[in-house]
């Protein structure tokens, strides 16, 4: 009987030593996958704010080279508009692909 007992006591240090090893695989591949996914997002992030900046930048461009003028309404519906949705479109990537 304490022969029995020893082998099943032996059995569960050897599942948890097993179970301990494969957590710690799980916990490193998790991490890794977390990494890449914050790296995408920051990636898009960067690309969309690139997006907004230029977006103003010609806006501004137009402001002082006004070969046609346009309603400031039209203005901001043109190039101010698209720079918010970029700038917005960007932030939401980052926050979803980064788990915050």
């Amino acid at each position: 009987m304490a022969s029995d007992s020893d082998e099943l006591e032996e059995q569960l240090r050897e599942n948890l030593k097993l179970r301990r090893e494969l957590g710690a695989e799980v916990a490193k591949a998790a991490s890794r996958r977390a990494g890449m996914a914050y790296r995408l997002g920051r990636v898009l992030y960067l690309a969309c704010f690139g997006l907004a900046v230029l977006c103003v930048a010609v806006w501004i461009g137009r402001l002082f080279t006004d070969f046609a003028p346009m309603p400031i309404l039209l203005q901001l519906l043109a190039f101010g508009l698209p720079a918010l949705l970029f700038y917005g479109l960007g932030r939401a990537f980052r926050y979803v692909l980064s788990g915050e």
